[in-house]
């Protein structure tokens, strides 16, 4: 399908700037990790979890920025032999899907994090639970605005003004 986001905008790159700088530190602490280890033959096990916090951030991160571009795995091949109005049709039904899955999860993401925070669960190294799972509801939350935002993009410049090549949004 054709992608109708403005490439030139800040926030369609938000989520590859964060995933960017979270990966960078990542391999960072875990290289440290690493040498600390081997060379001097101590190992500090908060570098693992945080690693571990950052993974799923920039995880559910390039999640959202993937329903961005449509760049998720799938199988197109009967959308190839559809004509163009139906194949828009049922994209727009499959982002609609998309956007309401991610939804029901983020739904009950939130719950859990509201109850991990007012239980004030701690891990290991006493860093709160909640701020981990809130990985998921801001990866969810993210894919319902894009999912949105590619049915909004679909109806718009498809139905509305076909033929149009590039959003200002």
């Amino acid at each position: 399908m054709n992608l109708y986001y403005n490439e030139k905008k800040f926030y369609n790159h938000l989520e590859e700037w964060c995933g960017a700088f979270l990966l960078a530190v990542m391999l960072v602490l875990l290289f440290a990790q690493v040498v600390s280890r081997y060379i001097f033959k101590a190992s500090a096990a908060w570098i693992s979890e945080y690693a571990l916090y950052m993974f799923m951030y920039f995880t559910f991160l390039a999640c959202s920025g993937a329903f961005l571009r449509n760049d998720h795995i799938q199988i197109v091949a009967v959308l190839e032999l559809m004509p163009r109005k139906i194949r828009s049709i049922v994209y727009i039904i499959l982002q609609f899907v998309n956007a309401v899955f991610a939804g029901y999860v983020g739904y009950y993401t939130f719950l859990r994090v509201v109850d991990q925070f007012q239980m004030n669960s701690l891990s290991i190294t006493q860093f709160p639970l909640w701020i981990m799972s809130t990985s998921l509801l801001l990866g969810m939350t993210g894919s319902v605005i894009r999912c949105t935002a590619n049915i909004y993009f679909q109806i718009r410049y498809e139905w509305i003004q076909p033929g149009t090549k590039e959003a200002n949004l």
